[in-house]
């Protein structure tokens, strides 16, 4: 103990004597960041390519200039994307070009106008959920020459998927309608079905519940959305069947949440129900792996490994889809509950996709 009170002295004097100065800024070394994900669904596909900053001062200042994060003209000498076949051959081209963005949200970067860049792909084949721009069992990689540096990236196009039959179908057959209550008058599951194929690997399922508040002469026009769940398709490369449930009592419940009674409506103020969508984004095992590195950490290891797929780069190059069932209806015992329920029956519901019915708003 002697001793080292004896000490104290001497340390505190070193401390005082040393250059408080701490530099924590290595030598500058650019490093180019790009980020660009595919969808089949656009004939407009867009590209970040940025550089990494280093400098004095607030780091959080330096974004909000365009020099620090931005390449000039001179700077990209080559920029291009291929459409490659199963052999790894390019068998087409696509000029990448710059375009000013100029209604960026103010964020940590600078805003509203932003430096993308951008590709065109021709109309390709016209399947069931819509025109598609770019070939779904194909790969496209891009090529970039930044100040004398090369740049590659390869991925594949997530696939079209298929949606149950019953699931996918928005006509008035009671199979294929939404049910949230048994015949009992008891909560139930909805269950929403699909098949996963090429290069399909994340699945995130949304329902969206539309309806109109109507004041008198007055109609706005609601939606209430929530996220149903996540499947991860065990092998990318093969059909896998998966699904999500909807639970009927948090469906009704979370809707009582989100929609309040107004206890000074008129006798002829309601809300009309126009229908049940669901969205379905899939990633590929590309945007996957992003996606599951880059998620807020909920265990006690902090520690993660910083994911690219971009050689010369950092950054994710992937491919994304998105497939919606849009205008399904409610069963007879859901409208019910809708109108009467524990939960919403002072909301003033009524229903818009049953003309006639003991629900309708007719």
């Amino acid at each position: 103990m002697r001793t080292s009170l004896l000490l104290i002295p001497f340390a505190v004097a070193l401390l005082l004597a040393c250059n408080n100065d701490l530099d924590i800024n290595a030598e500058y070394e650019d490093r180019t960041i790009v980020y660009g994900l595919l969808n089949q669904r656009d004939s407009v596909h867009l590209v970040k390519i940025n550089k990494a900053f280093l400098g004095e001062g607030n780091a959080f200042d330096m974004a909000t200039v365009p020099d620090s994060n931005e390449y000039g003209d001179e700077s990209i000498t080559y920029a291009m994307v291929f459409r490659l076949n199963d052999s790894g051959n390019a068998i087409d081209s696509f000029p990448l070009r710059d375009t000013l963005v100029t209604n960026r949200e103010p964020g940590s970067f600078n805003a509203p106008v932003q430096k993308l860049y951008y590709f065109t792909t021709p109309f390709v084949q016209q399947l069931n959920a819509g025109r598609m721009f770019l070939q779904q069992d194909q790969s496209y990689r891009i090529r970039l020459v930044v100040k004398g540096r090369e740049i590659t990236a390869t991925t594949p196009i997530t696939n079209d998927f298929t949606i149950s039959a019953v699931d996918q179908d928005t006509g008035g057959t009671f199979a294929s309608r939404v049910g949230l209550v048994n015949s009992a008058g008891e909560f139930s599951n909805y269950e929403f079905n699909w098949a996963s194929r090429r290069d399909d690997k994340r699945f995130v399922v949304q329902f969206r519940f539309r309806y109109d508040e109507v004041y008198g002469t007055d109609t706005v026009k609601m939606e209430y959305n929530q996220n149903m769940g996540s499947r991860v398709a065990a092998n990318s490369t093969v059909f896998e069947d998966l699904f999500v449930t909807l639970n009927g009592q948090a469906f009704f419940s979370g809707l009582s949440g989100f929609v309040r009674s107004n206890p000074n409506w008129a006798a002829a103020d309601k809300r009309i129900f126009r229908g049940m969508d669901f969205l379905v984004s899939v990633a590929n095992d590309d945007f996957h792996t992003y996606l599951t590195l880059t998620e807020p950490v909920t265990g006690i290891i902090e520690d993660r490994p910083v994911y690219s797929n971009i050689d010369g780069a950092l950054g994710v190059w992937g491919s994304r889809y998105t497939k919606n069932v849009i205008g399904k209806r409610l069963n007879g015992n859901s409208l019910e509950e809708l109108a009467n329920g524990t939960y919403t029956s002072d909301l003033r519901f009524c229903s818009a996709l049953d003309p006639g019915g003991a629900f309708s708003c007719n």
